[in-house]
């Protein structure tokens, strides 16, 4: 559109260049030649006189072609200029996006550390549990625990579609933490992958995605510290797809509920 706009340009101003060469220098400010009675005139005169008037309309209307060029140039130009910045205020949304993800990613690392001390712990009891179980188990229930009983692949799994998202690799890091979620359903970390994922759909303008995703979240894992975000994200993800009156339901619940959380403050601006 924006392209299109700028060559409608160039043509006018073209044509508007053409207009002002074809005319006399003297053309704008030219009076039509007042009709006089010519019958008493030499045919040369009469020839003259009748050729000045017709230059004389013909400079009329090329004034005419001139000031509507003019004016729908004007018109092309703010409609430009309209253009132009709404494509500034779009490529500006999408960097305040990705800072925010930045932000956000910087902020779970701290988040990560103490998830993997929790798995820790967790691996360590199992660990005890399985060395005093004597019980036969057949391999195929082993085969399915064990990408569960792994905490370091699990910790391996994660940081590598994470580090995805660092590199803004979106669409790969969908397909490692779609695979995460599935490969590790109960695992310490699959709250966060679901809320990620939630994040990045939101990124590549799949708000439908997300809000699935943020629902996991906090259906499946309602004591996760995403919750708030979650709640404030499926919030902002109804009002992008036109449903207000959900997103609002949303937006209300972070701060009813998690009022002293920076979700809710983001929601409170929000909703101003």
């Amino acid at each position: 559109m924006y392209h299109f706009f700028s060559k409608r340009i160039v043509n006018i101003g073209l044509a508007y260049a053409l207009v002002c060469l074809a005319m006399p220098v003297n053309a704008v400010t030219a009076t039509v030649v007042p009709v006089e009675d010519l019958s008493a005139a030499t045919p040369a005169v009469q020839a003259k006189t009748q050729k000045e008037i017709q230059q004389q309309n013909a400079n009329a209307e090329l004034f005419v072609m001139l000031e509507s060029l003019q004016q729908e140039l004007a018109q092309l130009r703010g409609q430009v200029e309209e253009l132009s910045f709404k494509l500034r205020q779009m490529e500006q949304n999408q960097k305040d996006r990705y800072i925010d993800l930045d932000r956000r990613i910087t902020n779970l690392n701290t988040q990560t550390a103490e998830a993997m001390a929790q798995t820790t712990a967790i691996s360590a009891n199992t660990q005890a549990v399985v060395v005093t179980n004597t019980a036969p188990v057949t391999p195929a229930v082993v085969e399915a625990a064990k990408p569960e009983s792994d905490p370091a692949q699990q910790q391996a799994d994660y940081k590598a579609a994470f580090n995805l998202i660092r590199t803004k690799d979106f669409e790969q890091a969908i397909t490692a933490l779609l695979k995460f979620v599935d490969d590790y359903p109960n695992g310490t970390l699959t709250g966060n992958a679901h809320y990620w994922l939630g994040e990045v759909y939101m990124v590549e303008r799949d708000p439908e995605a997300a809000i699935l995703q943020f629902s996991i979240v906090i259906n499946q894992f309602p004591e996760h510290r995403k919750v708030p975000d979650a709640l404030y994200k499926t919030g902002r993800a109804w009002i992008n797809l036109g449903d207000n009156i959900k997103g609002q339901r949303m937006l209300e619940q972070v701060v009813n509920a998690y009022p002293e959380s920076s979700a809710a403050r983001l929601a409170r601006e929000l909703r101003q």
